[in-house]
């Protein structure tokens, strides 16, 4: 039997969102291209509460199969700008 450090994987590919996949908490906190706390912009909570919602509407698949996720931009009001669901591999172009 092998020992298990020479089983240990020394990378990971993946399309999931960043948090599948990652050793440790400490490995999901990584530094951004931009530093976020220097924008300005705040969305109130209830705006926020019902992008979720918003999101869940725009999903054309999602609302056939039940079965894809999905992510959005959204501008500080609201405002849908772009959806992708993601079928498996590729994603599905929605708006």
């Amino acid at each position: 039997m092998l020992p298990a450090e020479q089983l240990r994987r020394n990378f990971i590919t993946t399309s999931a969102c960043g948090v599948c996949g990652k050793e440790s908490i400490d490995a999901i906190r990584v530094r951004a291209r931009y530093d976020v706390s220097a924008d300005q912009v705040t969305v109130a909570h209830a705006r926020a509460g019902r992008m979720p919602d918003r999101l869940r509407e725009a999903q054309r698949v999602f609302a056939s199969t039940g079965g894809l996720h999905a992510a959005g931009i959204f501008t500080a009001a609201g405002d849908l700008l772009v959806l992708r669901e993601d079928g498996g591999r590729t994603m599905r172009w929605t708006r």
